[in-house]
């Protein structure tokens, strides 16, 4: 079975391709697939812990996820390792990234890379070449050290918060829509704004710039958008906003 390695990371510039190019470089093997990159916020954990889980979800067992995403000002452990649940190996740093994903999918295999020291973009001298000794079935024990599961940094994503934009300016939130049915008014608060927004299954069956509030495409998570208009832009949505609800 071909091997995937998927990027998650806010390194989408040409930083992206040296990624790549490194990968390519030490591979020297067709069966390895190198994905499109999973682009996130700049600095965004949130973000980056919304995608990692949401493309674990997607892509097939042993696939490899590279997530280069650290905002820290310490340098945190590299982390290298492999899930319970589709057998997915990762690498990224200790920043809390992981804590949606481990939750779900477990951990078989944990361990600590071997500190090369510091290099500027650690991503590209090495994530990359670390990320392709994985794929090529190095064992991870002969990359780095056991590291102990109650030192990884556990990110708290509270009721309402946003964890997604996508292009359209539709918002996910962390939240559960229960007790509610078609054509349903609720008030619904974000960043000091209240909206008048009505609950729909199928959001693009309401009218063009009416607010709406639906079940989502990414494992339950609620949506809130404006019907073919970009809601987050008039919003000034961000990453991390608490979005609330109350049904009229």
């Amino acid at each position: 079975m071909k091997k995937r390695i998927v990027f998650i990371t806010d390194c989408t510039d040409t930083a992206y391709n040296e990624l790549r190019g490194v990968i390519l470089d030490n591979i020297k093997n067709e069966e390895i697939i190198i994905e499109p990159v999973v682009s996130v916020i700049p600095f965004s954990i949130i973000n980056g812990n919304f995608a990692l889980r949401l493309m674990a979800e997607a892509y097939p067992e042993g696939t490899v996820f590279s997530i280069i995403l650290n905002p820290s000002k310490e340098r945190p452990a590299r982390l290298i390792g492999k899930t319970k649940k589709k057998g997915i190996y990762f690498m990224g740093a200790n920043t809390g990234v992981f804590t949606w994903f481990f939750r779900d999918f477990g951990i078989e295999e944990l361990y600590e890379l071997n500190d090369p020291g510091f290099f500027p973009f650690g991503g590209k001298y090495v994530h990359a070449p670390t990320v392709a000794q994985i794929a090529m079935g190095k064992p991870l024990n002969k990359l780095g050290h056991l590291f102990d599961i109650e030192k990884v940094v556990k990110l708290d994503i509270s009721e309402g918060t946003i964890v997604h934009i996508d292009n359209f300016g539709l918002i996910k939130f962390v939240g559960e829509l229960t007790g509610l049915n078609e054509g349903d008014k609720l008030n619904v608060d974000v960043n000091g704004k209240t909206l008048k927004v009505v609950y729909a299954k199928r959001m693009m069956g309401r009218e063009t710039g009416e607010w709406v509030i639906y079940p989502g495409s990414s494992f339950g998570l609620p949506e809130l958008g404006k019907v073919r208009e970009n809601g987050a832009k008039e919003l000034n949505a961000k990453i991390g906003d608490i979005i609330t609800f109350k049904k009229i």
